[in-house]
This record gives structure tokens, sequence and C-alpha cells, in this order.
């Protein structure tokens, strides 16, 4: 019997929190879960409906194991799927949880122009968009959804979920290691956190004048005109002294262990914002093509001094993944090894070649970098 989306999702929150699937398969109507640490069980339905007495059911069940109401198992249950961006401005101090009308209507206009221009900078990064964004990156950007605020200032939590990506099929080959891709959804949102994890690194935190050479990592993390001015948008409203930004990752899709967790932008550093915006309107030279994205392919076999890589790069024309394949020197392959498995994200430059029918392929040999690494100088 298929399972139901609900009682995937519940099962996915089982397997996270320490349960064990003991009797379970398509032949029957429900599968036998057990918690080991406290001795409970479990029969999840195959067939769940959301808001029955079976569903209300279950979440009460966990909530005993877990100790925590039906409730927050309900929102972990949802939030499973879910990047969370936290934008965060400080309150007037009055103790009444509040924010002028007027600023709160532009953090949120502001957080949506940065979740739009990421959308179109995990697709190629660039150092303005003006207008042209990606269409495909704004209809990403649409399915984000603003959740209810919550106590600590003020917060907006901006919630994206994750999907599963548009893969196409490649042959098994010998010497071939892969792995799964990223989600378009999470690109967009892991491109946003490493723009301003970058932008805070390296002008921020040693509040020196921004100059092109300095906001080089920042444009190879995604970092675009359009992010900062939206973000100097925000900072320049009168009840606001900082804007902060919070990621939380999807449970349901890996995430890079050295993605930032939080990021805080005081009113100080305003006009350094306002000088990097104007820096990355001036003339823009692009003679190659700068390329990020995860490594999902590695391909090499024994003694050969070359191996092949695939770094996951959108597909202009479509939701699928796309990647672009290029040679590697074997001793560097450890390295890139483990980049693959923990899901770094790198940097490639060089000159894109398109071949018929097939993925595109960097011209000469490459040379991978650690985005993370860029990022910290």
């Amino acid at each position: 019997m298929t399972r139901s989306v609900p009682a995937r999702d519940v099962a996915a929150l089982l397997q996270r929190t320490s349960w064990t699937l003991t009797v379970g398969g398509n032949d029957e109507r429900a599968d036998l879960w057990e918690h080991l640490d406290s001795g409970a069980s479990l029969y999840l339905p195959h067939r769940l409906n959301l808001g029955s007495f079976v569903w209300s059911d279950v979440l009460e069940r966990i909530g005993a194991v877990l100790r925590k109401p039906a409730s927050e198992v309900l929102r972990d249950i949802e939030l499973g799927w879910y990047d969370v961006t936290r934008f965060r401005v400080d309150s007037d101090g009055l103790g009444t949880q509040t924010v002028p009308l007027d600023a709160a209507a532009t953090v949120v206009n502001s957080a949506f122009g940065m979740l739009r221009a990421a959308a179109t900078t995990a697709r190629q990064p660039r150092q303005a968009i003006g207008q042209n964004y990606s269409k495909i990156g704004d209809e990403l950007a649409r399915q984000a959804r603003l959740a209810h605020t919550e106590p600590g200032s003020f917060v907006f939590p901006v919630l994206m979920r994750v999907g599963e990506p548009s893969t196409e099929d490649h042959p098994s080959l010998e010497g071939l290691d892969e792995v799964t891709p990223e989600s378009s959804e999470r690109r967009i949102v892991r491109t946003l956190a490493q723009a301003l994890q970058a932008f805070d690194r390296h002008v921020v935190q040693p509040a020196t004048d921004p100059s092109m050479e300095s906001l080089l990592p920042v444009i190879y993390a995604g970092g675009a005109k359009e992010i900062f001015s939206q973000l100097l948008n925000a900072m320049k409203q009168p009840a606001v002294d900082w804007v902060e930004t919070s990621f939380a990752w999807a449970a349901e899709e890996r995430a890079p262990t050295d993605l930032p967790e939080k990021l805080t932008f005081p009113i100080e550093s305003q006009e350094l914002v306002e000088r990097a915006v104007k820096v990355l309107a001036g003339p823009s030279a692009e003679p190659i093509r700068v390329i990020t994205g995860p490594i999902v392919q590695i391909r090499h076999l024994p003694g050969e001094p070359f191996g092949e890589i695939a770094v996951q790069s959108p597909n202009p024309r479509n939701f699928k993944v796309g990647r672009i394949e290029m040679r590697v020197r074997a001793d560097q392959l450890g390295e890139i090894h483990l980049w693959m498995d923990s899901g770094t994200t790198v940097v490639v430059e060089g000159i894109v070649e398109k071949r018929p029918n097939r993925a595109a392929r960097l011209r000469d040999l490459a040379v991978p970098r650690d985005l993370g690494g860029l990022i910290e100088g």
C-alpha cells in the first residue's frame, strides 16, 4: 500500500528521533516503530489523514516519548522539510514586542528582495542583476512562505520547502562515485546565507572600505548588489538598530556543516553596506565564468593522472539539475572526495563549452576551491 504524504513525514521524524522500524512493508496497512531507549512502540498507518483522530493520537504518542506537546511535534514534522531564514530587527524597547508598521513592511519587502536576488545568483554568480532576474529563480522564490512572527525583538520567519531535485539518468561507469544533488530550493537559501557570510567576513568584520577585490569572494558566494540594497533598506528604518539573519536547515536534506547559523549587521555597518552597493553597481568585467555548487559525481580509473568530476550547476532552461563536467588532477581527488561527501560548495573558474545532448564541459583543467575557505580568506 502506498504511504500517504503525512505518513511519510511522520516516518521521517521518527527516523530523526531515534525510533526504529521493526515491522513494515508495502503489503501491510501499518508499520511498527519502536523507541528503544524508552521501550515505547507505535503503529503508523500507511494512510494517515491530517486532522483525523488517528493523526491526533499519533502526535500525542510521539509527544509523550519525546516529552513535547503535540503542537511541537506537529511543528517538528512540518519544519523537517523547510529551510527557515529568520529576519530579526530590534523593537522600540518598550517591552511591547512591537515594531513600527512601516519598518515591518520594509523588512518583509527586503526579506523577499534578498531571497529573490539569491534565487537568481544561485543559478549563476553575478555582480549585479539589474533587470535580468531569472524567470525560473523568480518562480522558486515565490514558493517561500512567511510564518507567524516569533518572540525575541521582532522576528519574521521565512520558510522555503526543499524538494527532490529533478535529476537526469546517467549511465553507471567503472570508477564512478556520486551523491544526491542539492535541491533548487536549498541552493537558494544556501546562496543567501553564504553571500551574507562572505560579506560579514570580508567587509563588516574588518570594517574596511569595500573594494572590488575584497568583494570578489562575496560575488563568488552569490552576493549581488540587489541583496545588499535590500539589506540597506531595512537598516535605514528609524526604529532599527541592527538586522539579524539566522538559518535553520531542513532535516530532510543534508546540509553542509560549514553553513552559518546567525549573522548580525549593526547600524554602525550601514555606511559599509552603502559603499559596497556603490562598488557592485560599477562596471563589470566577466571574461570567464564562475561556477559554484556541490560536487555530485567523481570518476577516476586507478593509475590515471586525471579524473573527471561534475559540479552541480542549474540548467538555465528548466528546473532539472544541471551539471558542468571537468578534468581535475588525480592528486586533488582525495580532497575532492571529502568535499563531495560533506556537500561542500566549491568554486571553479574557466571557459564553459556547450556540447550537443551532453553536459557542458570546462575547456581547461579545473582547480576547484572550497567556497568556505574563500569566505574565511
